[in-house]
């Protein structure tokens, strides 16, 4: 399982910038099951999930979490808090490994956005056919490149979305930041038109194959358009001290956006770990809360 701190998620969710507690939806704490499985994608391949839902017959809203570049679905020790929590509140959710991460028994080249978005879509199918998920109250949430995945996603579908440090820049702009700037990411692109695929070094070793579809749907990518067009609720988490996804990509999401809550998490690194090395759980539970309080106002 890869489970790398450093880009520990880069691409996919969420925060409110000032945003304040409003508890008077509910206070009630409820019970939950909390279960791994693997589930059936669209494009009749495994993906191993976690899915948490609240104790009850009744419908539940519910929230589809995605991890980054080279992370795995606890989503840098952010996503089971997060699941939790939500589930207390009343509201389901699910958590993947995308292709080549994590549990899954595909190859990396497998990770391209064609195969993100149909097992987003997926996880959507299951959650309402099996878990008593309400089609009509649907959120989502994206870490770093997960959080490019889900601002391409976005729809009229989706009521709520939270985009915690969103690798979601235009073209392949959206990988540099993380891939080592324009001219690497435009060197593994041309390596890749002549091999197919091209490997992603980390620490100066190959650690991953990125294919030649990756690099050409990314280019073609406006995550800020979709933004932009987008009606529902949105929000948007920044970390203080991000290496991996650069202020001018989190103010470009902020812009773009009709109307967007802003949560700047103090002391911070790109994974919500406290930026001085102290070890200081407080930066990643105001994660966590506020996000879960920002689906309790918009999705219950």
């Amino acid at each position: 399982m890869r489970k790398l701190k450093v880009l520990c998620s880069i691409f996919v969710i969420a925060l409110l910038c000032g945003c304040q507690n409003n508890n008077t939806k509910s206070d009630q704490t409820l019970e939950y099951t909390s279960e791994d499985i693997t589930l059936t994608s669209q494009r009749n391949t495994d993906i191993p999930a976690t899915v948490v839902v609240p104790k009850g017959e009744e419908k539940h809203p519910y929230v589809v979490l995605l991890h980054g570049f080279i992370g795995e679905r606890n989503g840098c020790n952010n996503f089971e808090p997060t699941a939790n929590q939500l589930a207390e509140k009343g509201i389901a959710s699910i958590r993947i490994d995308f292709p080549g991460n994590g549990d899954s028994k595909e190859a990396y080249t497998a990770y391209d956005l064609t195969n993100m978005t149909n097992d987003i879509s997926s996880a959507i199918d299951i959650m309402q056919s099996k878990y008593n998920g309400d089609q009509n109250h649907v959120g989502l949430i994206g870490h770093s490149m997960g959080g490019r995945i889900v601002s391409l996603y976005l729809n009229d579908k989706i009521q709520a979305a939270a985009l915690w440090a969103p690798a979601a820049n235009t073209g392949l702009k959206g990988l540099a930041d993380f891939m080592g700037g324009n001219e690497e990411v435009n060197k593994m692109y041309n390596e890749a038109k002549e091999k197919g695929a091209s490997s992603f070094k980390l620490w100066g070793e190959p650690y991953v194959d990125c294919s030649l579809k990756f690099f050409e749907e990314n280019k073609a990518a406006d995550p800020l358009k979709n933004i932009a067009q987008y009606n529902g609720k949105l929000m948007i988490a920044v970390d203080d001290f991000d290496e991996y996804v650069s202020k001018e990509t989190t103010n470009n999401v902020i812009n773009a956006a009709k109307k967007i809550e802003v949560l700047n998490v103090a002391n911070s690194d790109h994974v919500f770990d406290a930026a001085d090395g102290s070890g200081s759980q407080k930066p990643r539970q105001l994660l966590v809360d506020e996000t879960v309080q920002f689906f309790v106002n918009n999705l219950k």
